[in-house]
């Protein structure tokens, strides 16, 4: 009996000293991982694939901050503040529909991700309408005449 118990020690110290090395392994991999570049082209992690698709709404942010400003400072009175309030109200859509979206993986590390690959997609689409702000066929009375 007592031969059986020092093997059950031994063993059982043979196993804690395998899961602290496992621990201490999968611990400095995390923070190899954490410290390296970020490689949108080939994200591993569902870590990397939510900060890409952040990086890609950033991107897309950008551009529509610019054509929004573009719009915006062709605009005077009246119609700027009305212009902004459509912003600030597509804005609202914008991250309502994306909060709709992203539910379908509630709680889930993909959320973040679709969250942010729904928005990215929905700016983009919005810049794209921006920029056609202005631009009035002959004899359109509705559309929106921008000062050069």
């Amino acid at each position: 009996m007592n031969q059986f118990l020092k093997a059950t020690v031994l063993t059982l110290a043979m196993v804690l000293a395998m899961a602290m090395v496992l621990a201490g392994t999968s611990a400095w991999a995390q923070k190899a991982t954490a410290n390296a570049p970020l490689d949108c082209n080939a994200p591993s992690t569902q870590k990397q694939m939510n900060d890409c698709a952040y990086e890609d709404f950033l991107a897309a942010n950008a551009e529509y901050a610019e054509s929004n400003q573009s719009v915006s400072s062709r605009l005077s009175g009246k119609q700027r503040d009305l212009f902004r309030r459509a912003q600030t109200s597509w804005i609202a859509y914008r991250t309502a529909t994306c909060a709709f979206e992203s539910s379908a993986v509630q709680g889930g590390s993909a959320q973040g991700m679709v969250n942010w690959q729904c928005a990215a997609r929905m700016t983009r689409a919005r810049v794209v309408e921006l920029t056609e702000i202005g631009n009035c066929a002959e004899g359109d009375l509705a559309c929106v005449r921008l000062k050069k």
